[in-house]
């Protein structure tokens, strides 16, 4: 029988390697991701809806807690009056991060075409409360007056 010698096995290079590894995947998938927010967003501008959404839905594989990517579908079902499909992404996005104002404004705009004066006030005073200023004259509107 022959003895195992015993030896120092160092790890250390099969670490490095490692986080190195992951470092790489994760920094291309971010790399990928913000490529396809962008090409969506180019592609929500030139109203190619179809080609907006099959970036997106790929950017939702690679992260499907991203708010902005919520936020962008809301965008191309608000271009196609499909508003009710609207609202389920501004409110998904706004429930993964209740700070984005763009979504609060996006929403509110949806609920004042429905004339639904309550919810708009509500998101339009949210986002001006987060910073979007852009909705000050619709927020003055919702300021009730004592006489």
């Amino acid at each position: 029988m022959k003895k195992i010698r015993n030896r120092n096995v160092s790890y250390r290079p099969c670490l490095i390697v490692m986080i190195t590894m992951i470092t790489i995947s994760c920094t291309n998938k971010i790399d990928k991701l913000r490529e396809l927010k962008l090409e969506a967003i180019n592609n929500i501008y030139n109203m190619q809806n179809d080609d907006a959404k099959k970036n997106l839905e790929k950017a939702l594989k690679i992260n499907a807690k991203d708010p902005e990517i919520y936020y962008l579908l809301g965008n191309v079902y608000f271009n196609e009056k499909n508003y009710d499909e609207a609202i389920k992404y501004y409110t998904e996005a706004i429930e993964i991060d209740s700070t984005y104002a763009q979504a609060y404004t996006s929403r509110g705009k949806i609920y004042r075409i429905y004339n639904k004066r309550d919810e708009w006030c509500a998101d339009f005073t949210k986002a001006y409360q987060l910073g979007d200023k852009t909705v000050y004259n619709d927020v003055r509107h919702c300021i009730p007056i004592d006489r």
